[in-house]
């Protein structure tokens, strides 16, 4: 037997949603969409995209700065690296 929650659960993960933007959000993914050739979809996912791997980097770089405060383990973080960076000279050409 089929679970029934499972099967609500993709319907409701596959249907479209709708969200409220401003007027100039409009149109710019307007814009964005009618210089690019693309749908105004698209251009918001790309977006959305973009904002994931802005957010990511962010993220990284306060755990970066984070690490560098501590010297002894920046120090391990270096050290590590090198040795990483000694593997890469396997003769292989990237």
């Amino acid at each position: 037997m089929v679970d029934k929650f499972r099967i609500r659960l993709c319907i409701l993960f596959r249907m479209p949603s709708t969200i409220r933007i401003s007027p100039a959000a409009h149109q710019s993914l307007k814009r964005m969409a009618e210089e690019t050739n693309s749908s105004l979809q698209e251009i918001l996912d790309q977006a959305v995209e973009n904002q994931r791997r802005r957010l990511l980097l962010e993220r990284a770089n306060r755990a970066y700065a984070k690490l560098r405060q501590d010297k002894k383990a920046w120090r391990a973080w270096r050290s590590e690296l090198r040795e990483l960076n000694a593997t890469l000279g396997d003769g292989f050409r990237n």
